[in-house]
């Protein structure tokens, strides 16, 4: 199983996620390459698929598997980092 860094842009699509390891991890979504949520998820195939139903819109997403403990705080640090200038409207239904 390949290992994706956050640096990494994928396309939004199934046969992407598939490759995502059932690991906990933080997720980017884009729109383009316009960052418009992060969050983190237990397994990152199934948080993905989920995250697909909420925002139909976004393009692409970007992962990585920090330390369990750590995702928090990383999902805290990269919201500020990316400061998201969308919210989930702008990228939902």
């Amino acid at each position: 199983m390949p290992v994706m860094a956050l640096h990494e842009l994928h396309p939004f699509c199934e046969a992407e996620i598939a490759l995502l390891p059932a690991k906990a991890g933080v997720y980017v979504l884009f729109q383009i390459e316009v960052a418009v949520h992060v969050d983190s998820t237990a397994n990152l195939r199934q948080g993905l698929r989920a995250a697909k139903a909420k925002f139909p819109y976004a393009s692409h997403f970007s992962v990585e598997t920090p330390d369990p403990q750590a995702l928090l705080p990383r999902v805290r640090q990269l919201r500020n980092e990316l400061r998201l200038v969308r919210t989930a409207s702008f990228v939902g239904r």
